[in-house]
């Protein structure tokens, strides 16, 4: 079901426009993660990482998902789709980063009065229910037109009807996630176990004391280190966009909206409408 989306997401990866948002994603990436391991106490390649995602990912979302709801891969229906669907991308994005800072706040808050940290621990599950529930908003603005809260939405409605469906696509994502993070981290301890070494010969208490100042990592990877670092993240980065965002693609269009119309009945097997396309179903 999740493998077959996968599958069919990276045979368009043939097509060129499906690399653009993944190398540059990488490269902002590779920026933030420079950055933020010049100055640690900064957060400045945090700050340059969440702005990316909030305000540039969305125009190369809204591309990459109209190439793939229309077949059509030229760089000129790229740009153009990008265009026309970056905000029914942001908007959405932005209300649900405040939605769960503003939870966030309002739970915290009062945790750190009256020292009741399950508070805290709700908030957070509602915060994760919350995104997990809403985590096709953007699918459903690009493949059904969506504004807005229509997005929000349709997408807690698609959950909330195809629940297997969903779960097995998190289940592949996450395979995917811990696939490329192993594959990271035996990279990248491989090629700076020089750096490492000191850590070989330090006592218990050492490491602990070590652990405590991020910036001792920092001083311990020196410039290679943190170079290597870097640009690994910015690989890994690349290869999980470059592979999730199709998947995410056609899981929405072949399995979540067309299992649905079917589940609905919507669309009668002998009839008028038996070659009625999802966009139709949708406009009728």
């Amino acid at each position: 079901m999740g493998m077959q989306a996968l599958n069919q997401g990276i045979i368009t990866l043939k097509n060129p426009v499906m690399w653009i948002y993944p190398i540059i994603a990488g490269l902002f990436v590779f920026a933030a993660v420079m950055f933020g391991l010049a100055d640690i106490t900064d957060y400045f390649g945090l700050k340059l990482a969440i702005l990316f995602f909030i305000f540039v990912s969305p125009f190369f979302i809204a591309g990459t998902y109209a190439a793939v709801k229309s077949g059509d891969f030229s760089v000129n229906a790229y740009i153009k789709s990008a265009a026309g669907g970056y905000f029914r991308v942001m908007l959405p994005c932005f209300l649900l980063l405040f939605a769960i800072i503003l939870l966030t706040f309002i739970a915290t808050v009062p945790a750190l009065f009256t020292g009741a940290a399950g508070l805290s621990v709700f908030a957070y599950i509602i915060g994760i229910a919350l995104i997990l529930l809403t985590f096709f908003f953007d699918t459903a603005a690009i493949f059904e037109d969506k504004k807005i809260f229509e997005s929000l939405k349709r997408s807690i409605e698609l959950v909330m009807a195809k629940p297997l469906e969903v779960i097995l696509f998190y289940i592949v994502a996450a395979l995917l996630v811990f696939v490329l993070f192993m594959g990271y981290t035996m990279v990248w301890s491989s090629l700076l176990a020089e750096e490492f070494e000191p850590l070989l010969t330090m006592s218990q208490s050492e490491l602990a004391a070590f652990s405590q100042d991020p910036a001792n990592l920092v001083n311990l990877l020196g410039e290679h280190g943190v170079f290597v670092t870097a640009v690994l993240a910015g690989i890994a980065v690349l290869l999980f966009t470059l592979i999730f965002m199709p998947y995410k693609a056609i899981f929405y269009r072949d399995e979540l909206t067309v299992s649905l119309i079917s589940m609905l009945g919507k669309i009668p097997e002998k009839s008028d409408d038996s070659d009625l396309t999802v966009d139709d179903f949708y406009k009728k």
